[in-house]
């Protein structure tokens, strides 16, 4: 449990400082290192490096509201930049690599960074996919020098002579991070987050799972593992590729949370998924207490499996947001897996935050008005309140305008979820306003028809989506099949039998099988229901 109670500090970096005057030789960082090795860096080195790189960065013409592209992956010099840029009030913009070159050049050419920070790697990619030609500043990290570049450990020397650089104010109006969304449903948008939603943020993810000094934080997840220093937890980063979760070796996850004692791992639902269905018999992770996993909803029979490998009294949370409000809701297994098995549940909103269901509207709503709400028990979409709501998105106003309101005079977030809520308060995630498919029958909501057909035993997760006219569209479940398993006339007939079975479900009589379905490049996890609508209008011969 965590030994401390929060930090008097009001920025992410401060909180870090704070930490490393109180335990300065406690590890802050286990990282991965050649030939199989960790490698540790105490609260005391972290900060240390973090003040150097902070002068050097000022001396390097990176000062309040410079805006920096931030492409380095977690490791040391990941945390040392992320906590010195916000030290000396920059604003990283973080783009995951993930989503494709194409997208991240068009996400740095829409943020505009003035500074690059990144590998080699990332800087070769900058220079051959002309990324970033407006940057006056480059920085390289890692032990690969790219000429024309400042070297990170170069700035660290000269930031050290020079000495620490005194406290300073950020510039009113100028967001603290930009952080890009995955693009699941469109373009990539750079959410603005400013100071007080980034401390909410971990206050929040603090108070809800009890963490702090104390707790070992597995960390598959980069920008979750961001606030381990600040909340004082010493944060292991695994041997694996972040950008491709669904891809990672389970006995290295294993090895990582048995060999520190994690008590604590973050990760996408595909991790889980890969852990539970990959790792042999009989294996456990004892020291595990909780696994929180965010992104996409993370299916039963995945938290079961999962918490098989935990030991007696772990749980598995579930918190429900998105890059523009993170947490917005939270349940943990206990509860969940007591619930009836009758779609996703994402638990009861977080404190501090404030929920509400509006009627669907097509374009931007300039107020939450008592006459949108919608009805006890009906579908709507999800708009939240608090601290934790990002206030725009980087150069996108017509975004802006489309996802933001006023709630009583408070800013508000259209997530673009659907979900219903029941007696006891609790969310049922129904799948994005996007994916809903208008037949002539009337709506379907994707989750919901989805979880009624995933129950087959063979069948790993399916997909609904729609062909045809736009207002009289044709439903099409496309299924993915356990190996070694096919979608069989058999299988398709107990599918429809399913189906029809349910009055959800009932108008559905299309299944196709796909191979594996497409999913996000961040989490692995959310399926691209789009791609999936165009490939089964394709199979089909029908428009799409």
């Amino acid at each position: 449990m965590s030994a401390a109670g929060p930090t008097t500090s009001t920025t992410l970096d401060g909180m870090l400082a704070e930490h490393a005057v109180a335990r300065p030789d406690d590890p802050a960082l286990v990282l991965p290192a050649p030939f199989g090795r960790t490698r540790i860096v105490t609260f005391g080195r972290l900060q240390a490096r973090v003040a150097d790189a902070a002068s050097g960065l000022l001396a390097a013409g990176v000062g309040p509201g410079t805006r920096t592209a931030l492409l380095v992956p977690p490791t040391a010099d990941f945390f040392v930049l992320a906590y010195a840029l916000l030290r000396v009030r920059a604003t990283p913009v973080v783009v995951d690599p993930g989503i494709g070159l194409d997208r991240v050049r068009s996400c740095l050419g829409e943020a505009a960074p003035e500074a690059f920070v990144g590998v080699a790697k990332a800087h070769l990619a900058r220079r051959v996919l002309r990324w970033c030609p407006g940057a006056r500043i480059a920085v390289t990290a890692g032990p690969v020098p790219v000429p024309g570049t400042r070297s990170l450990r170069a700035l660290e020397r000269e930031g050290a002579r020079r000495g620490p650089s005194a406290p300073l104010p950020r510039p009113d109006g100028v967001p603290a991070a930009i952080l890009f969304t995955s693009g699941s449903t469109g373009p990539p948008k750079g959410v603005e987050h400013h100071e007080d939603g980034l401390l909410a943020q971990a206050g929040l993810v603090r108070d809800l799972y009890g963490l702090g000094p104390g707790e070992v934080s597995l960390a598959t997840f980069p920008p979750f593992a961001l606030f381990g220093p600040a909340l004082g937890m010493t944060t292991v980063v695994p041997r694996m590729d972040p950008t491709r979760p669904a891809k990672v070796v389970p006995s290295r996850i294993v090895s990582a949370a048995n060999r520190t004692g994690a008590t604590v791992m973050f990760g996408s639902p595909a991790l889980l998924d890969r852990l539970g269905r990959g790792a042999p018999a009989g294996t456990r992770m004892p020291s595990l207490r909780q696994v929180v996993s965010a992104g996409a909803p993370v299916p039963r029979d995945t938290q079961r499996r999962v918490l098989a490998l935990l030991g007696p009294g772990a749980q598995v949370h579930t918190p429900y947001g998105a890059t523009e409000a993170l947490p917005v809701a939270t349940i943990g297994s206990d509860e969940l897996l007591g619930l009836p098995d009758d779609g996703i549940c994402v638990g009861r909103p977080v404190p501090g935050v404030d929920v509400a269901l509006m009627r669907v509207t097509d374009g931007p709503v300039a107020a939450l008005t008592p006459d949108r709400h919608v009805a006890p028990g009906e579908v709507g979409e999800v708009v939240v309140r608090g601290r934790v709501v990002s206030p725009a998105y980087a150069e996108r106003p017509d975004a802006t305008a489309a996802a933001k309101l006023s709630w009583d005079g408070e800013l508000a977030h259209r997530t673009g979820d659907l979900a219903s809520a029941d007696d006891d308060g609790r969310l049922w995630y129904a799948g994005r306003v996007a994916h809903v498919v208008h037949t002539a029958a009337g709506p379907l909501h994707s989750v919901p028809c989805e979880e009624v057909l995933n129950h087959h035993p063979a069948v790993r997760r399916t997909a609904l989506v729609g062909v045809g006219p736009e207002t009289d569209r044709t439903p099409v479940v496309v299924v993915e099949m356990l190996t070694p398993a096919r979608l069989t006339d058999a299988v398709a007939a107990a599918l429809r039998a399913r189906a029809a079975a349910d009055p959800r479900t009932r108008t559905i009589t299309t299944f196709l099988e796909h191979p594996g379905l497409p999913v996000d490049p961040r989490h692995n996890s959310k399926i691209d229901r789009e791609a999936l609508g165009e490939w089964a209008a394709r199979e089909l011969g029908v428009p799409a």
